[in-house]
């Protein structure tokens, strides 16, 4: 059995055993301390050159591909599409739930938690690189777009302190370094999270900056932002 066949194996065994704790146990939180923009530099610039083909492999010998689809498009609503993020965000995520920052207690965390434990930093930089390859593809034409949410995208809202998506995600949504791209993002999963960050289950965001964004949005706004970006077409 090669290396890329073993890390896989053991990825599944790990994950079939915290999933089944967790769902037998519930979901407690880790004390994990959070990240600062000084400590995200360090760890970037020492992140492993990653090799997509290794990564390539990881994917389908692991257990991602199940739920992040062949080439990192997501076929379901509940898990996202990996396609075209940077590498430095896949890194990170990959980071953050291996020590258990990322942990949204619902339990759907418990599974890539156990996941990434067997994973060395070189194997989460061959992931990275593979997804960063990959690309989501166009969505249908998008529909008319509400100003309101046009300028929370673009502009942001001052009187709330809320910055605007793009000035992080893009004017495309893109992405830009360690912030995720959110084009062609599944809109059940877009909600899902952004709820997370408002109501405090998640906080792996460097200087709580997505929690303090989405305090104040109305749930109703993080719908239409769902859409928004849903049938967005990313461009480079």
């Amino acid at each position: 059995m090669n290396k890329i066949a073993l890390l896989g194996a053991l990825t599944l065994g790990a994950t079939l055993s915290l999933s089944a704790t967790a769902s037998e146990h519930g979901h407690a939180a880790a004390k994990v301390e959070p990240w600062t923009l000084q400590h995200w530099d360090e760890t970037a610039a020492a992140m492993p050159k990653g090799d997509a083909m290794r990564g390539s492999e990881l994917h389908k010998n692991s257990m991602c591909m199940t739920c992040h689809g062949e080439n990192g498009v997501a076929p379901s609503r509940n898990a996202p599409s990996l396609a075209g993020n940077t590498p430095e965000f896949i890194y990170k995520t990959l980071l953050d739930y291996r020590s258990g920052l990322r942990n949204e207690g619902d339990g759907k965390s418990s599974v890539m938690i156990a996941a990434t434990q067997p994973m060395s930093n070189q194997h989460m930089a061959d992931l990275a690189a593979f997804y960063a390859q990959q690309v989501i593809p166009a969505p249908a034409a998008m529909a008319s777009v509400d100003p309101q949410i046009d300028r929370l995208v673009r502009k942001g809202d001052a009187s709330r302190m809320i910055t605007p998506c793009a000035s992080c995600h893009g004017a495309h949504g893109e992405g830009n370094e360690v912030t995720p791209a959110l084009a062609g993002q599944t809109a059940h999963y877009f909600v899902r999270t952004m709820h997370a960050y408002k109501n405090g289950h998640r906080n792996n965001d460097i200087n709580e900056g997505m929690s303090q964004f989405t305090h104040d949005l109305t749930d109703a706004e993080i719908d239409a932002l769902a859409q928004y970006y849903a049938s967005l077409n990313r461009k480079p």
